[in-house]
């Protein structure tokens, strides 16, 4: 008995120490930025501007909008965990040719951006982008389309349900990171314990506008029924697709069948009046 009383006290000491690290060190198990911006939008064929701007602490950040002559909407892009915004530009001319403007950032910690990526953070700079748009461009809300993919999802859940886009699109969305940290390790009792919460699922909740979700078939990442959780929970009108292809390249796999999905849920959005272009418009606020 006084063996087996042993075993599980250093269990339990084993169990508590390995959580304390993992809690201690946890941004380092969720955000992997790369400083080196390796391409830009002209690589693509993309015309585009070099955009910095500050976020609501002071943070400067990093972003490049690429203008659509015939633009009905403009498009936040909020990337996921890895890289930066200079990995995502084939995202960014299927978007551009559907017709869309769009405008991406670094969330501090990637790319060009200061600081360091952090939950309070990235959320802060997501609104601050918001508000470039509409604050300081004098975009219309009604004309700007919220963006996510996978750890961006969380972040752009979260924005829409705080302001009034035309719509909030989710590509390949988990539910929250205590999901994801019981998922990934069941036999910790992390969930109950992580302080990064990027809850998608109940962002979603709180908001009406008109949902796209797509999610990938042999996702590798996102575990099992993450995406349809997110997409029953939105109150609002939406449009779900899962299409053929891995968490990082189910657009490229299947992007005859992405760019139809996208095409169909545009074609649901109203247009408000535009506004001016950014281009001809404005300077960026603390642009070096």
């Amino acid at each position: 008995m006084k063996i087996l009383l042993r075993l599980f006290v250093i269990l339990l000491l084993g169990i508590g120490g390995t959580v304390a690290y993992m809690v201690n060190f946890e941004n380092g198990y969720l955000y992997f930025p790369d400083r080196e911006v390796v391409q830009t939008p002209e690589d693509a064929g993309l015309v585009f501007r070099d955009v910095s701007f500050k976020s609501g602490d002071g943070t400067m950040l990093h972003g490049w909008y690429m203008p659509h002559a015939h633009a009905r909407f403009t498009l936040l892009h909020l990337h996921g965990n890895g890289g930066n915004m200079s990995n995502r530009i084939r995202q960014y001319r299927r978007w551009h040719m559907l017709g869309l403007a769009v405008f991406a950032f670094d969330y501090r910690g990637y790319g060009h951006s200061e600081g360091a990526p952090d939950e309070t953070g990235l959320n802060a700079d997501a609104k601050a982008a918001w508000s470039l748009l509409v604050n300081h461009y004098g975009l219309n809300p009604g004309n700007i389309i919220i963006a996510g993919r996978s750890l961006g999802c969380a972040v752009a859940a979260k924005l829409a349900a705080e302001v009034n886009p035309v719509g909030l699109a989710l590509e390949a969305p988990f539910t929250s990171i205590p999901d994801m940290s019981e998922a990934y390790y069941p036999w910790l009792p992390l969930r109950w314990f992580v302080k990064t919460q990027l809850d998608t699922e109940a962002a979603v909740r709180k908001s009406n506008v008109p949902l796209l979700l797509i999610s990938a078939e042999s996702d590798e990442i996102i575990p099992d029924g993450m995406a349809e959780r997110v997409f029953a929970a939105h109150p609002g009108p939406k449009l779900r697709g899962t299409l053929p292809g891995g968490h990082n390249d189910f657009d490229d796999v299947s992007e005859h069948r992405y760019y139809m999905l996208w095409q169909r849920w545009l074609n649901r959005l109203e247009t408000k009046k535009p506004a001016p272009a950014i281009w001809v418009q404005h300077s960026a606020p603390g642009r070096s």
